[in-house]
């Protein structure tokens, strides 16, 4: 059996987060829910957008430091406060897709948003947590 490991603490910048990055077993790697209120230096984002840049931004280093890339997610679990900044958040994930996941972003198999007025905090617009899959290892990694 394949033991899982966790992926270490998460940090808002200084700010060491009560839950984890998130956790490893085999070659699937689970991200925590994660969210954008505060910025790597503990200032506030508002707005659905500034947030959604900073969920997607925190996924893909901790998706990069597992070993995976944004192209890897085979699901990404989202949730948004309020169903009127469905299109702003859309437009500014599916940019930011285009240009970090393109392959994931053309495919469009990865994808639930559900509509929860109720986030840990009223600040919180939007949260994601990703589920991606490590690539197979080249010949000379397996041997």
């Amino acid at each position: 059996m394949t033991a899982k490991r966790g992926l270490g603490p998460l940090y808002y910048g200084a700010a060491q987060q009560p839950w984890s990055r998130g956790a490893a077993v085999g070659r699937w790697v689970i991200t925590s829910g994660v969210d954008g209120v505060v910025d790597e230096s503990g200032a506030a984002l508002s707005g659905v957008e500034a947030q959604t840049l900073m969920v997607l931004e925190r996924i893909r280093t901790i998706l990069a430091d597992a070993g995976c890339a944004v192209d890897d997610i085979v699901a990404l679990d989202q949730y948004l406060a309020d169903p009127a900044e469905r299109a702003a958040y859309m437009r500014v994930r599916d940019h930011w897709l285009a240009e970090h996941g393109p392959g994931l972003y053309a495919r469009r198999d990865y994808a639930s948003l559900l509509i929860y007025p109720r986030l840990a905090t009223p600040a919180m617009r939007v949260e994601i947590r990703a589920i991606a899959h490590l690539p197979d290892p080249t010949p000379q990694e397996g041997s």
